[in-house]
């Protein structure tokens, strides 16, 4: 069953106080209503981009592209990923997750750095384990588990010396969805 939750957002008035607290209110009721309305009308998955292929037998490369994922984050991978497959045997998954990173170094009033600003962007890892096994009735275009996690886009097989590369079916957003 999916969890909803009420949005509350600042009301500002003539003559009220602003603190920093009520500007990130106000981004965070930005957020959670971008990522509620990507979880159930787009649902999780893959939206575009993000081919998979395999460059000099030992590198895996991902092409840029879109997806959502499970809390309905917007995954952007913006230039190609390579990761390299030597040291590696077996079966792998080849995941992408959100993630944001605290930049631009900014003294406080406490004389204490602090960051500025935050900057969404994503991860491309190989893993062990495919963090949707546990999505059984809940593919892609479903509203999902709703907390953030990697997704699967591709599963990496080892055969003899060569690798192969099965595209995640059930990371795709249904093409009517798209």
């Amino acid at each position: 069953m999916p969890e909803y939750k009420q949005l509350e957002r600042p009301n500002y008035f003539h003559g009220k106080l602003l603190t920093a607290a009520d500007f990130q209110q106000e981004q965070q009721y930005h957020l959670d209503g971008t990522r509620r309305r990507n979880r159930f009308l787009r649902g999780w998955g893959i939206v575009s981009g993000l081919n998979i292929y395999i460059e000099d037998g030992n590198t895996v490369v991902v092409s840029p592209g879109f997806a959502l994922d499970c809390a309905g984050n917007e995954l952007v991978l913006a230039t190609p990923e390579k990761l390299s497959l030597s040291c590696l045997t077996g079966k792998h998954y080849l995941t992408i997750r959100y993630l944001e990173i605290p930049i631009a170094e900014t003294p406080s009033l406490q004389e204490e750095i602090e960051f500025s600003r935050t900057r969404e962007a994503v991860c491309i890892e190989l893993a062990d384990t495919n963090p949707a096994a546990d999505h059984r009735g809940m593919g892609a275009g479903s509203p999902g588990c709703g907390h953030v996690h990697a997704i699967c886009i591709a599963t990496l097989s080892q055969r003899d010396t060569n690798w192969r590369v099965t595209p995640a079916k059930s990371s795709r957003l249904p093409k009517a969805r798209r």
